[in-house]
């Protein structure tokens, strides 16, 4: 900024400076302050609060030391003090609102707060509306209640239904509501902004408002409402005012709708019929560089924007910068992006609550305790409901230090099974004094209490966060805002007592969230300026950066909820859609006027909803500059594609080391079983994982009873039944005695190996159902066996089978082990049984060739019976009982019964009685597997797909 000095005005009442970037606010001082007028004498009114600190910031280089400001109002504070009228936020309107409701309609018709407060909103903001435009609004409302009786009205019919009439009798009520809030406003001296406008209005007009000896500035409007200009067109026409647009040229030439306002005040107000119009320049068609660069989605705009800024920033400094947000919900997302470039930004944009990480902690919150109420013959809290509550940053810190907390939520989530856990089991997870006592006890006692006490507890609650929490940090912030909207919701039901359950609470909550913002301190005059796009009304600056400038955003997508038809709009000359789009083309094109390099980012990607099309304001700027309308601004279109990060997947492989080596002899000592075995062959590297490294899989909560564990429970079950009948032939009779226990079996199995805590409910059930259905239908297939003539001795259950064993390539021994689920005696044949509670074809039991046995996991079956064969005939346990079996190795065969395909029966190795040979060729891939694993040379290599979870 080169500094000059300049004549002095008002007798040297002012220093003046000759600014890079001559702005609006700088041109109207120069031409209001030109004759030498004593600022303190002048009240200047801009669009907003923002626009008032560079307002502020200009007097300061112009004004000397000690000099007296004159008054800075926004539109909305110099209205208020005309009217002595105070604007009051949503929620005080909406209680307000409600009193006069529940004073109108009879109270078995009326909604409750909760169904209120979804509508409500709407109905206010026509009533602002109305008021703003200076409608006829009781007679307008009449008139939406006729049209709606006329709408509804059908020849013959003489009867209408509940639901129309209950619909046109709300109609009819609306008017009475609208004149009842009008008289309660005015009696408190507060109400929503349209009321303060229309009271300006009516005031300033009655020449109740006591002109102050002032001059009044009025300076970068656009679009007024009815009362807005009312109120300047008095002061202008008593000539204590003037006004100043920011008009552009442009907007004529290419019949843009953004100077649609602008072009009409002039033509119509009677200020203009010999006054000049201040101004109308040609400040976009100047020499500069607009930008159009085309991005896919939302993240690389964003991404793409912090390069732009570092770009900038390597040219200059940032302060004369501002990146505009059209899609104000990326935020998180873009100060997640700026570069390092960047030393210091301004934020002048709210940020909804809602998207903010502590209400997703009280949304939690409330859920945990609205299940509960729908669920109180669970007898607790739903688990999923406490973990999410558990495992927000906000205590997730304090839960994770707290050994007794993390060693009973294990207990009562993987050991019990636990899947309601009462308010005494909560209050028990600390066993010892802990800051968390506290905090539980709000968080979970006395939640059945009325709406003003759980009120008490949720302030409560944040600050015991805020207590928890560095002062310093942004989340301090966040609670305070949190404790100030639970504190006033305490004040206003104090007063009005309309939230009378947790059910309304919660939803006032959420709405309110939806219209609440958080602030963010700043430095707001210094550094890259980020706003959304109204906060840059009136501002200007050199380099602009707009993102997310697409249909939707810019201009925002239609959203005409409203009480009042559109056609009953248009005829009575409310605002519309149009006049909205129209308001922000103005807005969009202004920040163009005196920019000289612009990057306009936009979504380059349509999706099939049409959203991603570049906003109509782009097309309309390609559009003048193919007409010749801006020939000194040179445009650059780029459509940007980020080119992909390939990384090719790269299978990881681990060496074998001494110590991994060493580890694998360990293993050969205690034995490798053949789900090790098994395990390898369909991934090395999870083989490394599991035996190696001894991690295990994830733990989860057993919701719902897992396969394996539904296994166990089929497998011991039909251990304890069988067992009373080990090494005697089975007769009939015997069957049907373990048909009988089957219930009480699996019953007592369930409790043991699942849980006897866990519900029998939903699919539990059904796994219990399914647990005896398979059993039964197993030993009734048996029964039928054995009254067609079978003789079948049970030999062994679950029995524990070891060996040692010599590979050829090795030279040492390996232990061989497993557990065989049963062995019996078939008609003089002896058989191996695998039991399976999954689905297995007998394809999957037969194998041509023999390589592919230690080569794909699909034939991992096969390998195991096997493997139970093998170890079986050298098991070198205490004696082999069954030695006289085997002096033929043709009565020997090992196979699988799968209670899915229970009609396959028996499912035996290659359909076939195992020969020498075939376990000969066993051995062969055996020990080939197991020379592959004490290779040295041979890492343990990832395969491609990945079926162990870690």
């Amino acid at each position: 900024m080169n500094k000059q000095n300049h004549p002095s005005l008002a007798d040297g009442f002012f220093i003046s400076y000759f600014w890079s970037m001559r702005t609006f606010l700088s041109q109207v001082l120069e031409d209001v302050l030109e004759n030498g007028s004593d600022p303190k004498g002048y009240c200047f009114v801009l669009p907003n609060k923002r626009s008032s600190l560079f307002l502020r910031q200009e007097l300061r280089t112009r004004l000397r030391p000690n000099s007296f400001f004159p008054e800075i109002l926004s539109i909305e504070e110099f209205m208020q003090s005309i009217s002595g009228v105070r604007v009051i936020d949503n929620v005080a309107l909406l209680f307000e609102f409600y009193s006069i409701y529940k004073d109108v309609v009879p109270k078995n018709e009326s909604y409750s707060f909760e169904s209120f407060s979804k509508w409500a909103p709407i109905l206010l903001q026509d009533f602002n509306e109305l008021d703003s435009a200076m409608a006829e609004a009781e007679s307008i409302l009449r008139y939406i209640y006729e049209a709606k009786r006329i709408e509804n009205w059908e020849v013959g019919e003489t009867d209408a239904s509940n639901l129309v009439e209950n619909y046109i009798s709300f109609h009819k009520l609306i008017p009475e509501f609208y004149r009842l809030f009008q008289h309660r406003m005015n009696d408190s001296k507060s109400g929503y902004q349209g009321f303060v406008y229309k009271r300006a209005c009516e005031l300033i007009q009655e020449d109740a408002y006591k002109l102050k000896s002032r001059n009044h500035v009025f300076a970068g409007f656009n679009a007024l409402s009815k009362s807005e200009e009312l109120v300047i067109q008095y002061l202008l026409d008593q000539g204590n005012a003037s006004i100043y647009w920011d008009d552009d040229a442009f907007y004529e030439k290419s019949e843009a709708s953004a100077g649609e306002f602008i072009k009409n005040y002039r033509k119509r107000w009677p200020h203009y019929k010999n006054r000049e119009f201040k101004w109308t320049d040609n400040k976009i068609n100047t020499t500069k560089v607009i930008h159009l660069h085309g991005l896919p989605k939302n993240i690389s705009q964003i991404k793409h924007a912090g390069e732009i800024l570092k770009t900038l920033s390597d040219k200059g400094s940032l302060s004369d910068t501002a990146l505009v947000l059209g899609n104000e919900k990326l935020l998180p997302a873009l100060l997640n992006s700026l570069p390092p470039e960047v030393p210091e930004a301004n934020i002048t944009m709210g940020y909804e609550l809602q998207n903010v990480s502590l209400s997703s902690f009280f949304e939690s919150l409330f859920k945990v305790h609205l299940n509960l109420s729908a669920r109180r013959n669970k007898g607790g809290y739903y688990y999923k409901d406490l973990q999410r509550v558990f495992g927000d940053p906000q205590i997730k810190k304090h839960c994770q230090s707290n050994p007794d907390f993390r060693d009973n939520w294990t207990r009562l989530l993987y050991k019990e099974k636990k899947l309601f856990i009462s308010e005494k089991e909560i209050m028990e997870l600390l066993r010892g004094p802990s800051p968390l006592t506290e905090l539980f006890e709000l968080l979970f006692q006395g939640w059945n209490a009325e709406i003003n006490e759980l009120l008490r507890k949720l302030c409560l609650i944040t600050e015991w966060f805020r207590s928890e929490n560095d002062p310093n940090r942004m989340e301090t912030e966040i609670l305070y805002r949190f404790n100030t909207i639970f504190k006033q919701l305490l004040n206003f039901n104090e007063k009005y007592a309309h939230i009378n359950s947790l059910e309304a609470l919660h939803e006032f909550y959420r709405q309110l969230l939806r219209m609440e913002k958080m602030s963010f301190q700043g430095e707001p005059l210094s550094g890259l300026q980020i706003m959304g796009l109204l906060e840059s009304r009136v501002l200007d600056f050199e380099n602009v950066v707009v993102t997310s400038v697409n249909e939707g955003f810019l201009p925002a997508s239609r959203s005409d909820r409203s009480f009042i038809p559109l056609d009953i709009k248009f005829e009575k000359h409310l605002p519309t859609f149009r006049e909205k789009e129209a308001i922000f083309s103005y807005h969009f094109f202004r920040l163009l006027h005196r920019a000289k390099n612009i990057y306009l980012v936009y979504n380059s990607v349509n999706d099939d909803f049409g959203s991603g099309e570049p906003s109509r304001f782009i097309k309309q700027l390609e559009i003048a500059s193919k007409l010749g309308i801006l020939d000194n601004v040179s445009f650059e279109k780029i459509s940007i594609q980020p080119e992909p990060v390939r990384h090719p997947i790269e299978l990881k492989n681990i060496r074998k080391t001494k110590e991994v080596l060493s580890k694998m002899h360990q293993i050969a000592k205690r034995g490798f079983s053949p789900t090790a075995f098994t395990t390898y062959i369909r991934n090395p590297l999870d083989y490394y994982k599991r035996y190696i490294l001894g991690i295990k899989e994830v733990e989860k909560v057993e919701e719902t009873m897992a396969s394996n564990t539904f296994g166990t429970v089929v497998h011991n079950t039909l251990d304890l039944l069988y067992r009373p009948y080990l090494n005697k032939f089975l007769e009939p009779a015997d069957i049907k005695g373990m048909l009988k226990q089957v219930d009480e079996t699996v019953r007592s199995q369930w409790a043991e190996v699942y849980s006897s805590k866990a519900a029998l409910t939903g699919k539990n059930y059904l796994s219990f159902e399914i647990a005896k259905k398979f059993i039964s239908e197993f030993l009734t297939k048996e029964r039928e066996s054995l009254e067609q003539g079978m003789r079948i001795k049970i030999l062994g259950l679950e029995e524990e089978i070891t060996c040692q064993h010599q590979p050829s390539d090795l030279d040492f021994e390996v232990c061989l082990k497993g557990t065989i689920d049963r062995i019996d005696e078939v008609n003089g044949v002896l058989r191996i049984v695998d039991y399976k509670t999954g689905k297995v074809k007998p394809a999957e039991m037969k194998i041509s060739n023999w390589e592919m046995l230690v080569r794909d996991d699909k034939y991992s079956k096969a390998f195991q019976v096997l493997m139970y064969a093998y170890v079986y005939l050298n098991n070198n346990s205490s004696g082999n009982m069954h030695a006289e079996k085997l002096s033929d190795l043709d009565a020997l065969e090992s196979g699988i019964i799968s209670f899915k395909n229970l009609r396959s029966g028996f499912m035996k190795f290659n359909d076939q009685q195992l020969t020498k040979e075939i376990l000969d060729n066993f051995v062969v891939q055996l020990d080939t597997l197991l020379s592959e694993l004490f290779d040295s040379e041979m890492p343990f290599e990832e395969k491609e797909l990945q079926t162990f979870q870690f």
